[in-house]
């Protein structure tokens, strides 16, 4: 995802580095790989690994690759789990893939008991909060909803893989800028640490390991560098790092394309491309895509059952199910020409979702909507 893999990142790595990617099956794209060709990143050395195919990349350290859930159709095409084996101990980084069965099985399997386990406790979205057609006692009921689920995911994937130390991991986020007060409805809580009840609740919280930043920690004697108490960040202090946001411009609040880009012509080309897509996979979702111009009063009409991209009238009844996404001209435009990844622009844009089922093939098809 592009907020740890971004060309303004990876640039400041060193070339030397060796780099660790997970390989895929012939045939299918390896998104990362051409990542790193597209933006003509020369690291030392680029180790491609096969997942559940331990490879020892130098004396002692073997580098292990776990898949993300098959069901999670994005995270799978990008994601991985890493696993390290080096000096006796085990290290298994989940990443943003919750671990699932088939994965854990293996995990087990394999290398038997799990050392440290960093593992995803809650996730970052724009729902509930970009949802216009969902009132606000709806966001907040939403909210506790995820929250409480989530919470229930890290506890059950502790109690699956059992590892001797578990850390909360894939942390933190906001919304800045001028859709800060969207924050209210984030089901994502301020600190890591309030993992530590939930595991207390399941007996399981002699193994937690909580870090400060700039923190390190000794896996062979358990030892924290420097030795200080952990520091539970509080709803207000989040609250005032929003605030310091609250001025933040993004790309698309940068720079205003004038109106005579032609937003038509490029919808039409991007849904030949999707489709096309479509068509290679036979995925054909029953939902119809509106997208609302909200600078222009145009909105555009695109079911997945079809090819076809077509101006409706504004007063026009929407066919269920559907999604509609409402966003300016300019952010329209940057999703099209691949400037900003549908993934990450979420919080940009409001939704309204009917009937309001999630079905993640309907976002995931979203990211092949581009010239």
């Amino acid at each position: 995802h592009e907020d740890r893999c971004a060309p303004d990142t990876i640039k400041h790595l060193n070339r030397d580095a060796e780099i660790i990617i997970m390989d895929r099956e012939p045939g299918v794209p390896n998104f990362i790989k051409r990542f790193l060709a597209t933006n003509q990143f020369d690291f030392k050395k680029v180790h491609l690994i096969r997942p559940e195919t331990p490879m020892e990349i130098a004396p002692g350290l073997v580098v292990d690759m776990v898949t993300a859930d098959p069901a999670h159709e994005y995270n799978y095409q990008i994601d991985s789990g890493l696993i390290l084996n080096w000096g006796g101990k085990t290290i298994y980084n989940a990443n943003d893939c919750a671990p699932y069965p088939g994965g854990i099985d293996y995990i087990k399997k394999t290398y038997g008991k799990i050392d440290l386990a960093l593992l995803p406790y809650c996730g970052g979205s724009g729902y509930p909060g970009c949802y216009t057609n969902l009132s606000h006692d709806e966001k907040m009921h939403e909210r506790e909803r995820i929250f409480q689920e989530q919470m229930g995911v890290f506890v059950e994937a502790v109690q699956a893989i059992s590892p001797h130390r578990v850390m909360p991991f894939a942390d933190q986020y906001v919304m800045g800028g001028d859709r800060g007060y969207l924050n209210q409805y984030s089901p994502h809580p301020p600190s890591p640490g309030y993992v530590r009840e939930y595991l207390e609740s399941a007996g399981l919280d002699d193994k937690l390991v909580l870090l400060n930043s700039g923190q390190s920690y000794d896996l062979q004697d358990e030892s924290k560098y420097p030795v200080e108490p952990y520091r539970l960040h509080t709803e207000a202090e989040r609250e005032s790092y929003i605030q310091e946001l609250v001025d933040r411009k993004y790309d698309y609040q940068k720079v205003v394309f004038r109106n005579e880009v032609p937003i038509d012509r490029m919808l039409t080309q991007a849904r030949e491309r999707l489709w096309a897509f479509q068509e290679y996979k036979k995925i054909y979702p029953d939902c119809t895509i509106y997208f609302h111009i909200t600078n222009q009063d145009h909105i555009f009409k695109m079911d997945y059952k079809n090819s076809l991209v077509e101006e409706t009238p504004l007063v026009a009844k929407l066919e269920q199910p559907y999604i509609k996404l409402s966003m300016d001209s300019t952010l329209l435009s940057m999703l099209l020409i691949n400037h900003m990844s549908w993934n990450m622009a979420d919080a940009f844009i409001d939704y309204e979702r009917v009937p309001n089922v999630y079905n993640p093939q309907d976002y995931v098809l979203l990211n092949h909507l581009r010239i």
